[in-house]
């Protein structure tokens, strides 16, 4: 019985030994960190000498030669004009983020950067592996670019986001942007405090203290949306100079039409976020008596609320509490005697009253999309009501277009400083 045992041990040890027969080695994958996708036939500033000089000035050896043998391969692309997209594709190079040095003395890179044109991610990928030398690996991604040209497209969107929805090792919480420009040029900034331009975008989209700013927008979201058939904002950013993006405001994802349609950049993105009553925090400016006052804004709680059943004029009342401090002000106006606070705090909720009818006139005015969250509401609280009009809600009738939206807006000014007045 025991010579039984053993061999019994023996063949459950070849079992758990044989678990990891076909495992890949750390040092055989390729992480990426950051994917863009852009259409084949679009210019890259980077790969056609048009960037920023210092930023060529900036490139490592190997990062000029990449660049220069992706340039090579864009003029080959003119050959082949029915490749649909380009996938850029940033690696990260372990041995760059130890700051070492090569024997020549130059700062080794922490990233490289790959790409190829095709008509399917899969399809780039498989070729961009030849380059890489390895197996890459997307369990460490963390943002993927769209360019506005492909999200302008019908349907490309949401089909390429397929991919990341449907890949086993992609994490729900890889955040998505669109750029002004050509997507792929994003990856080549070199950012003066992070070593890899990924991770300088993540975090750039991870700031909550401009109001302009929205919520990061991951895959897991998107996936939600389109699910549900939403219309939804997505961040949007343009390059400054070699070194620095910046957020520019945000794209407005129509899903009836299934493309971008439109942004809301300044008070417009603004107004949305008040609406919206997301966590942000930031700044409002405006004029009394011909002085600057910068009011920073601490808080936002909105409510929203259905005061009618007309399907054709529906009335929506939005009220917007909105506790705010005086960050900066010119003059000797004195903020805590009562006359002065209701000033201000009047010229505060008139402003902030402004701001978000802008964007509910831009929202059913001109690009005729439901940001506000009108829809769902009905969905959540009037059931029955949401049951007519859904299918006609942002086409058709264009029940969200005929819809009547008002703003109740409720400031109250809290912390005014370490002072009470300048002067």
């Amino acid at each position: 019985m025991i010579k039984y045992k053993g061999y019994i041990f023996l063949f459950l040890s070849s079992l758990l030994l044989s678990a990891c027969w076909d495992k890949i080695e750390v040092e055989e994958r390729g992480f990426v960190s950051a994917i863009a996708i852009d259409l084949a036939n679009s210019r890259s500033a980077v790969e056609t000498n048009q960037q920023d000089p210092q930023q060529q000035k900036n490139e490592t050896p190997l990062q000029r030669d990449e660049r220069i043998f992706n340039q090579n391969k864009d003029e080959d692309y003119g050959l082949h004009e029915n490749n649909k997209f380009k996938l850029t594709q940033q690696l990260i190079v372990p041995s760059g983020l130890s700051q070492a040095q090569n024997s020549g003395g130059n700062t080794v890179p922490a990233f490289r950067n790959l790409s190829e044109t095709g008509d399917t991610i899969i399809e780039m990928n498989r070729d961009m592996i030849k380059q890489a030398g390895r197996i890459t690996n997307v369990t460490h991604l963390d943002v993927v670019l769209f360019s506005k040209a492909v999200a302008s497209e019908e349907d490309l969107f949401a089909d390429l986001m397929d991919i990341f929805l449907r890949e086993k090792e992609m994490l729900r919480s890889v955040k998505v942007a669109i750029t002004k420009e050509h997507a792929g040029d994003f990856l080549y900034i070199v950012p003066e405090n992070e070593k890899i331009p990924s991770t300088y975008i993540s975090k750039l989209l991870e700031n909550k203290s401009n109001l302009e700013i929205a919520q990061p927008l991951t895959v897991g979201d998107v996936q939600d949306l389109l699910l549900s058939k939403k219309s939804f904002a997505i961040p949007v950013l343009n390059t400054v100079n070699a070194t620095t993006i910046n957020y520019t405001g945000l794209s407005i994802y129509n899903n009836p039409q299934k493309k971008v349609v439109g942004m809301l950049i300044g008070d417009q993105a603004k107004g949305l976020n008040f609406l919206n009553s997301k966590d942000q925090t930031g700044t409002i400016n405006l004029k009394m008596n011909n002085r600057d006052i910068t009011f920073e804004v601490l808080k936002v709680n909105r409510e929203l609320s259905l005061k009618n059943n007309n399907k054709n004029q529906l009335n929506f009342q939005f009220t917007i509490h909105v506790e705010a401090g005086i960050a900066e002000q010119y003059g000797s106006l004195d903020v805590m005697t009562e006359e002065h606070y209701k000033e201000l705090k009047k010229a505060l909720e008139k402003e902030i009253t402004r701001i978000t009818k802008q964007t509910v006139s831009l929202l059913q005015k001109d690009v005729q999309t439901d940001l506000l969250g009108l829809n769902t509401h009905l969905y959540n609280y009037h059931y029955p009501l949401w049951s007519k009009v859904k299918d006609d809600w942002e086409t058709g009738q264009h029940y969200f277009l005929k819809s009547n939206v008002t703003t109740d807006v409720i400031v109250t000014i809290v912390k005014p400083g370490n002072i009470i007045k300048s002067n």
